[in-house]
Parts: structure tokens; sequence; C-alpha cells
């Protein structure tokens, strides 16, 4: 269904412009989405609930389409240069039917990029899920959303505690402390949750309490590596 809308005051458009707010979000259950390729694989997942577009797309189901101008996406957008097309989304069920044999759990990891890039590998290299605590940031900022590049509709992003997804899995926690053994050390032939911490303050007392196994990657010159570079290190070597 093709509309036209060529006022910023259109309520689509101030609705639309609302989801930026993360309150807007959990109020609505819905968010924005912004890139075709992303869209593309929203559309897939049949999440798309709207499009706001400079030209109209192929979809692959009737959803609503309005041609608008710049001046409306870049009312909408949060990028400095916008695509051209917006669109809104379903948020994610937190659940899913996949049996969790290898999974990342992130214990308040703050930086949007780092978590858009941790969901991208951990879907790269054929992990079950992703879990995320409510220390994390929010898997809808438009930052997480944009470095997914689409990720997040491909692979299960779940919110909850370790202790809710520990049962039977050996939790190996990624930190520097007198127990923690060097990677090439770790051996691992079960079940598992692999847990990456907080870029400043690392991953929590909580969760170190229910922690089976602690692993370090050995560096030099430096003292500690990006989270999401880290991430890739450990999850390249469990996968």
């Amino acid at each position: 269904m093709i509309s036209y809308i060529n006022s910023r005051s259109n309520k689509r458009v101030v609705y639309a412009s609302s989801l930026k707010n993360k309150n807007n979000i959990k109020d609505n259950q819905e968010f924005l989405l912004e890139g075709k390729k992303s869209i593309e694989l929203a559309l897939k997942a049949k999440l798309v609930k709207e499009i706001f577009t400079l030209k109209e797309i192929k979809a692959s189901y009737d959803i609503p389409q309005y041609i608008v101008s710049e001046e409306i996406i870049e009312k909408i957008s949060s990028q400095k240069n916008p695509e051209g097309i917006i669109a809104i989304c379903k948020t994610l069920e937190n659940k899913t039917d996949k049996e969790l044999h290898k999974v990342v759990y992130l214990d308040g990891v703050n930086d949007p990029g780092n978590m858009g890039t941790i969901i991208r590998t951990a879907l790269a290299f054929n992990y079950d899920a992703v879990i995320v605590n409510k220390e994390c940031v929010s898997i809808y900022n438009s930052k997480v959303v944009s470095a997914t590049k689409g990720a997040m509709f491909l692979i299960p992003i779940l919110e909850g505690e370790l202790k809710d997804y520990k049962k039977d899995k050996v939790v190996i926690t990624s930190t520097l402390n007198e127990k923690s053994i060097n990677l090439d050390e770790l051996n691992n032939n079960k079940d598992f949750i692999l847990v990456l911490g907080n870029e400043a303050h690392g991953v929590s007392q909580k969760t170190i309490n229910e922690s089976d196994i602690f692993v370090k990657i050995p560096i030099d010159n430096i003292d500690s590596l990006n989270v999401a570079t880290a991430g890739a290190i450990l999850m390249y070597h469990l996968k």
C-alpha cells in the first residue's frame, strides 16, 4: 500500500520520530531500522510494520509504504547521512525455540558499537544466541541496530540473567584474575556460555560468583583489548 506524505508534522512522521526515545520504544514495542539491506532482512523476518522511503521498494508482504521527502527522512533518522529508507519494526521476541549449546552473555556492555559488533560476530561464528542483561545498552539503541548490519534478525537476542540460562552449561568468563587461565589452555567440549563484561569495569561480582572457568587472552605491550575484539578472539577459539 503506497501513500505520499509531504508534511514533517504528519502524525505518522511524528510517531516515527518519537521512536528515537528508548521509553517510547519500550511502551510501543516498536523501533526504527535504517538502511535497505537491514530492512530486507527484517522484511524476511516479517518484523516490518511500515516504511518511510524516497522511492517505492519491493516488499515480501503487503505493508504501508510512505513516499516522503529528504527533509522527512532527516526528521525521522538518527544518522548524519541517512540512506533514504527507514522502517518501523516490531521489537524482537524474548524467546527462541532453538537449542542453546553455545551462547554469548553480555554483562553490562555499554558501548553500542561493541554490542552490535559482538552480535554480528556471534552470528558469523554460528553461536546459538546472544543474551544481554539489564545493565547493557538497549539492543534498540540506533547505534546498536546500525552496527549489527541486520544480524539481529538472524540470531536470537535474549534478555535475562545468567542464572536463567546456565543450567547444564559451563560458564566461561573473560576476566583477569588470579584464577584465569590462558586461552591456549582452554579445552571445553561441553555446552557453554561465554561471558563478556563491561568496557570499564569488567564482569560483575555476581557473574564471577556464577562462573566455572575464567579465561584471559595473552597479550603484549598493552594491558587489555576492546571487548568486541576480545569477544571475537574468544568466540573463534571456542566455536
